[in-house]
């Protein structure tokens, strides 16, 4: 798990990204390399990641999308362009399939997790264990995380 650890260092890290071309490649070359050990880790039986450098003020966005088995994956994201975010800096996801880009409610946590690759994996895998859960009950939830989101964007305007 060395690229996981190297890129939680890197993420924690006082280099800034913005206007950065360098950190950009180390946070892509590492990143990468992390990702497939994530999804390793994870036992995930399909897998793709992806690289976006986006533009010249940003890190770029580093993403993870996975499945375990039919209905039943995870979708991971980090960037760091927000380093200080009280919510957490990385967003993972349940995901129904490998183009589900909206997939079930926004999950966070801290770049720090990335060095312990056990908690990580622990903390992901309840995507798995929890599923997503009957029609119904997914759709109360995916409202439910539309509210909070539009209150907590409301809330820093």
């Amino acid at each position: 798990m060395k690229h996981l650890r190297q890129l939680a260092l890197l993420m924690l890290s006082e280099e800034r990204a913005a206007y950065n071309w360098r950190f950009k490649e180390k946070f892509k070359k590492v990143g990468e390399k992390a990702m497939v050990e994530l999804a390793l880790l994870l036992d995930l039986k399909e897998f793709t990641y992806h690289f976006n450098p986006g533009g010249i003020a940003v890190s770029g966005d580093l993403t993870l999308m996975g499945m375990w088995g039919l209905d039943n994956g995870v979708y991971v994201t980090l960037n760091k362009d927000f380093p200080k975010a009280p919510w957490g800096q990385v967003l993972y996801r349940s995901i129904r399939h490998m183009k589900d880009y909206t997939g079930g409610p926004n999950q966070w946590f801290g770049y720090e997790l990335l060095q312990f690759p056990d908690a990580l994996k622990e903390r992901v895998l309840a995507l798995k264990k929890g599923g997503q859960g009957d029609g119904e009950e997914w759709e109360e939830r995916k409202e439910r995380e539309e509210r909070e989101s539009d209150d907590h964007a409301h809330s820093n305007v």
